[in-house]
């Protein structure tokens, strides 16, 4: 589903992007960034079985 927006964004962002991609194409650079955006977020969320071995607990630590 796509919808129309009324965006006021700055040119030097929309230039800058551009030549980072090669992408002229305003809308395709906005949904390359929000795309990125999501990606970037999402794998954000931590599991805290991904901190195994990249972590010390001080021996004295009484985890009961």
């Amino acid at each position: 589903m796509q919808q129309q927006t009324t965006l006021i964004i700055n040119d030097n962002l929309f230039a800058q992007a551009a030549q980072l991609t090669s992408i002229q194409d305003k809308n395709q650079l906005v949904e390359l960034a929000l795309t990125e955006f999501i990606k970037n977020h999402q794998s954000q969320k931590k599991d805290v079985r991904d901190l195994i071995g990249k972590v010390q607990i001080a021996p004295d630590y009484d985890y009961k």
